[in-house]
């Protein structure tokens, strides 16, 4: 029987697991032991945090208000990822949060698009994404919930401070740290942890969200799976610069000679990381080590790694809310639990599966790289890649499909997206589209990017939706 539940680290994971806790176990004690030092949690990836579109639903059903949350943490919205210098050089694409197209007699639109594109049309994806039209006309408007509406053809995530997300979370666990973390006491086995002012904190189970130190997790079981031969990047530096304007509705990563830069808008500013290889750069003024990989085992006898403490993946196109915010929901629906019973097993199996799955989306930024006579992305391209992404590959590449596994992150609508905005065309396509004429063909995305143009158009421009919210003047 699970009585109190300790949390090592806080931060953005450590109060966000506080507050999942609490809000779904009213009944067990809850504890937060604060580390010293930056807040890690997610890893060293720059004082911004970008979402993915499940994510303000998740705050939402925890109580907090995005609102307050939005002027807390000098938010903004985003519709997606630009991407660039990843496909070439000076070639870019976007990831849409959202459907691209719409299907004709149950036809994928991206099947429909390669039948265009073999009769001589020229077709970009993400021409007929409307979150891709809007980022790139710097509006926004929330979806509608109206299934009917082209508005409800997008999502939308956020872009937050990490030091106000982790206040707005505290705010909302309401819960006082019991202290700050000295030592961990135990054989087999957490059974306290040692206060640096003394004392200690004892519970059942423990959660590390003390980031890639895990203070908790390493005791029990210090396994790790490194990624490092698929994910070369092993230096970061977390940088912030000071912005004045209208910030856009999506964030950047961008590709360069040794590695890529990430770019979160804030309101006033950008907060962002710089990732390379140190075997292409020579390190940098502060810089980090960056072991990229998952532990074997999240949960291993009575500690559960969480965030950072348990995988490190760079955040190309911001899962690390996501991936943490799932691992929260595993496990409030596995407990109570005992110490290495088949609940463990489970919540590994599924938190692995995951993680493999967002590793293989990001190697696959990679390995299709069009960047050539670099040493860097030349190695990338030519690497071995792990069974499940080169089956995607394999069948992308022959008929222009995607097999998902139970627990992918990203659907077919986001690898599809990323394929085709990475120059990849599959060989062939759906012999269906064969059954519809090429007029029809270009009415029917005609017709769906009319409905796309027509409704951005009508969107407020990003700068309105900040100020009605009092984020910028």
């Amino acid at each position: 029987m699970i009585r109190g539940i300790g949390i090592v680290g806080g931060g953005v994971a450590g109060w966000m697991a506080a507050l999942a806790l609490v809000r779904a176990l009213p009944g067990i004690q809850v504890s937060l032991i604060e580390t010293e030092g930056p807040d890690w949690s997610l890893g060293p990836f720059g004082p911004a945090e970008a979402s993915l579109p499940d994510f303000p639903a998740w705050l939402g059903a925890h109580g907090i208000d995005e609102g307050a949350l939005l002027r807390a943490a000098r938010g903004s919205f985003s519709l997606g990822t630009a991407v660039s210098g990843w496909a070439a050089r000076e070639a870019d694409w976007f990831l849409p949060f959202g459907t691209i197209g719409a299907p004709l007699a149950t036809i994928a639109f991206h099947q429909l698009a390669a039948r265009m594109r073999e009769a001589g049309q020229r077709v970009r994806l993400a021409d007929y994404s409307l979150a891709a039209i809007a980022a790139a006309a710097g509006r926004f408007a929330r979806p509608s919930p109206d299934p009917r509406s082209i508005l409800s053809s997008f999502g939308y995530g956020l872009h937050l401070d990490r030091a106000g997300l982790a206040d707005a979370l505290r705010a909302a666990a309401g819960l006082e740290p019991a202290g700050r973390f000295h030592r961990a006491i135990g054989e087999g086995t957490v059974s306290a942890v040692e206060l640096r002012e003394g004392g200690q904190v004892t519970a059942d189970l423990w959660l590390d969200c003390s980031g890639p130190g895990a203070s908790l997790a390493r005791r029990l079981d210090d396994r790790w799976e490194d990624w490092s031969a698929w994910l070369p990047c092993d230096r970061v530096i977390e940088t912030w610069t000071e912005v004045e304007g209208v910030p856009p509705p999506h964030a950047h990563a961008g590709a360069f000679e040794a590695g890529w830069q990430r770019t979160v808008p804030l309101a006033g500013g950008q907060g962002g990381a710089l990732f390379y290889a140190a075997a292409q750069l020579p390190d940098q003024p502060g810089a980090i080590p960056l072991v990229q990989g998952r532990r074997t085992a999240a949960w291993t006898g009575n500690v559960v790694a969480l965030g950072a403490a348990a995988l490190r993946v760079e955040p190309l196109h911001g899962w690390n809310l996501a991936l943490l915010a799932n691992a929260l929901t595993r496990l409030v629906g596995l407990l109570p639990a005992a110490p290495d019973g088949p609940e463990a097993a489970e919540y590994n199996r599924l938190t692995a599966a995951e993680a493999d799955s967002v590793r293989d989306f990001a190697i696959l930024h990679y390995k299709t790289n069009g960047r050539t006579g670099e040493a860097h992305w030349d190695a990338a391209r030519a690497m071995p890649v792990p069974e499940a992404l080169r089956r995607k590959l394999d069948l992308h590449a022959s008929r222009g499909r995607v097999p998902l596994g139970d627990e992918e992150l990203f659907g077919a609508d986001d690898w599809i997206a990323a394929l085709d905005g990475q120059g990849l065309r599959p060989r062939r396509y759906d012999a269906l589209a064969d059954a519809i004429s090429e007029a029809r063909l270009i009415d029917h995305a005609g017709r769906v990017r009319a409905l796309i143009l027509d409704a951005v158009r009508a969107m407020p421009h990003h700068g309105a939706m900040l100020r009605a919210e009092g984020l910028i003047a």
